[in-house]
């Protein structure tokens, strides 16, 4: 009896398979989540802010942002009906993340800081538009999702002078073996692995079991396909990785000592003043003294203002009320315009100035003859305007990297190209001028307005039979990935063999009243950046930062060595040497840094660039269509019913 009652309970069980695979009940062919409550889609925001935000660095749990994206996503896919306060949550979500981890741009300016804020987290409103139209066609999340925000951090990188901070990829700075597929792709690559790890397990959670395929219900296997994408994708990145990395075409590169101090700015107070910086630094530059050093490296403003040959050698004597008035307004104002006078008492202070500066660079220049090498300092040079909108646009200050070997009279000179809005620069000078004052009103007056560099200068490094070629992206200029290719990359050649990034990140500090000053997060977020630099150009990069992080990356982005005292990185001075023969020298405490090699590869993508984020744009937009048509078509399917009854 008890067997007959088994058989029957089997083929009972059959028969309820059958008919759930021959006409499943509605319920199987719809995402499984629905989420009734405001709170619930709140938390499931939330969530996704602070996976996002511990992934990056300092926090550098790099897993969590494959799954970081899940959450936000979970919450615009359970929102059902037209309820726009799924969209709401989502944009919220956006604004919170940016202004929690852009916090340290409220000690330079808090209008910047509340403007840019809103203006990225559009970019999240955006993505969850069209995810949710994604979502609500049962597209699959594990190619919609990548496409998406890759497009859009392309985008970003672009817009406005572009922003191109918080790439996913970023959040994988340390995993070598994997960010390796940048030299083809560049950092976007690794962006879009990340974003379909996050649309695949978004899948297996949330995706209908079935689908009808002309008019029949079929199991559905979205979920599987993403899942098995990503797992062979990842094997394939891991495989090239390996490979790439076992690769040697490498030769011997120069010894590069870092100097490293630790100058807090502040809008509020001042700082050390010029005199204190180089004097700190021409101290410190003397422990390389007899270490065979090729090149010492300085930060960016280290040098005073006004240090450049053409500042130095300029006959003031010859300058008419005009020029002279908006040169003296660089080094003591924009009051000199106001000022009662005479333009003989500012004439001779003006030759002052000219005169200390010379000694400065004299100084400098008999470093580097005991050094018996150059030195590669930054300062803000003087030049003449090139195409002056008013009288006092007559003389222009860049940001400039100084080449000094054993002269007074500075060597080749290379110019930030790429400034940073509202910070360095105030758009529309040139454009529309009443609308630059406008706009000038909203910078602090002591944050002066820089002109861009016109040349991209390659320096030249010989010492006895070999012979290195150096470029060196000042502070933000490196992390865009165009600027650096354009640096390294001229007439179709790879011209540089090592990137010498110098920065100068003493505004992102902070401190409680009166006490020490300390790191924020944005410093090893800074050096993050340089990683994928190294790895989609192929060659070392070295940094020299004022307040940190200086180091050493190699041309598989490893971080090799960094400048460290009492276990800290930043807010602290010290120096390193990187010797490029391998000798166990060591400059101080800090220690002895690996050594710099030459690579020999010029990688795919610093000959063709974002091929690869231009073609997943394309993609994007194609998507975007789509989905608008399909919006329509369903409107209409929606409004042919109603039409009909009347």
């Amino acid at each position: 009896m008890a067997r007959a009652h088994d058989a029957t309970d089997a083929a009972k069980a059959g028969i309820a398979l059958k008919a759930l695979q021959t006409d499943p009940p509605c319920e199987l062919f719809v995402r499984r989540l629905e989420l009734r409550r405001q709170w619930s889609v709140i938390l499931l925001n939330l969530l996704s802010v602070a996976l996002l935000t511990v992934s990056f660095a300092p926090f550098d749990c790099w897993y969590l942002a494959y799954v970081a994206v899940v959450p936000w996503c979970m919450a615009l896919a359970g929102v059902t009906g037209q309820r726009a306060w799924g969209l709401l949550w989502a944009w919220l979500a956006g604004l919170l993340f940016w202004c929690v981890n852009l916090y340290w741009l409220t000690w330079i300016t808090l209008v910047g800081y509340v403007a840019l804020s809103f203006y990225l987290s559009a970019y999240w409103l955006v993505a969850a538009v069209m995810v949710r139209a994604a979502l609500r066609r049962n597209w699959p999340m594990w190619i919609v999702l990548p496409v998406l925000w890759v497009a859009l951090e392309y985008a970003r990188a672009y817009v406005i002078s572009g922003f191109p901070w918080f790439f996913l990829a970023h959040s994988q700075y340390r995993l070598a073996t994997l960010i390796q597929i940048s030299d083809i792709t560049g950092q976007y690559g690794v962006s879009f692995f990340v974003a379909m790890a996050n649309g695949a397990l978004l899948d297996l959670l949330i995706s209908p079991l079935f689908a009808r395929v002309s008019g029949s219900p079929v199991l559905r296997r979205q979920g599987l396909i993403g899942g098995l994408v990503t797992i062979v994708l990842l094997a394939g990145m891991i495989g090239y990785g390996q490979w790439r990395i076992r690769c040697r075409p490498t030769r011997p590169g120069p010894a590069i000592g870092i100097v490293q101090h630790a100058f807090p700015i502040s809008l509020f107070e001042a700082g050390a003043s010029e005199a204190k910086m180089l004097d700190s630094h021409l101290e410190s530059s003397k422990r390389f003294i007899g270490a065979g050093c090729d090149l010492v490296i300085w930060p960016e403003t280290m040098l005073p203002s006004g240090i450049n040959a053409e500042a130095i050698d300029l006959d003031v004597a010859g300058l008419n009320g005009t020029s002279l008035r908006s040169l003296a307004g660089l080094y003591f104002g924009p009051q000199v315009w106001a000022s009662k006078y005479s333009d003989a008492v500012i004439r001779e202070s003006q030759q002052k100035v000219a005169s200390l500066r010379r000694e400065q660079a004299q100084s400098v220049a008999s470093m580097s003859q005991a050094l018996k090498c150059p030195i590669l300092a930054g300062a803000t040079s003087v030049h003449r305007g090139p195409r002056p909108v008013n009288p006092d646009d007559m003389w222009v200050i860049r940001n400039s990297a100084l080449w000094f070997d054993g002269s007074w009279r500075a060597g080749p000179l290379y110019s930030k190209r790429h400034l940073v809005p509202f910070s360095e620069y105030v758009p529309f000078k040139r454009q529309a001028l009443w609308l630059h004052r406008a706009l000038r009103w909203f910078v602090p007056a002591v944050m002066p307005q820089l002109d861009p560099g016109t040349q991209a200068t390659v320096f030249e490094l010989n010492r006895g039979d070999d012979r290195w070629c150096l470029v060196s992206p000042i502070c933000y200029e490196g992390v865009f990935a165009r600027v650096c290719r354009q640096l390294i990359v001229q007439d179709g050649d790879k011209k540089a063999d090592i990137m010498v990034n110098l920065s100068n990140d003493g505004w992102f500090v902070w401190r409680f009243g009166r006490g020490p000053y300390h790191a924020s997060t944005e410093q090893p977020q800074h050096l993050a950046q340089y990683c994928f630099r190294a790895v989609e150009n192929r060659l070392p990069v070295v940094r020299a930062v004022n307040t940190g992080i200086s180091a050493t990356i190699d041309s598989n982005g490893r971080i090799l060595s960094e400048v460290t005292r009492y276990g800290k990185r930043a807010m602290v001075s010290g120096t390193l040497l990187l010797d490029g023969r391998g000798d166990e020298t060591s400059a101080d405490s800090s220690g002895h840094g690996p050594r710099v090699l030459v690579d020999t590869r010029t990688s795919w993508y610093s000959l063709h660039g974002d091929v690869f984020a231009m073609v997943v744009g394309i993609a994007a937009v194609f998507l975007a269509i789509c989905l608008r048509r399909r919006c329509h078509s369903d409107n209409a399917e929606k409004e042919r019913p109603s039409r009909e009854s009347q």
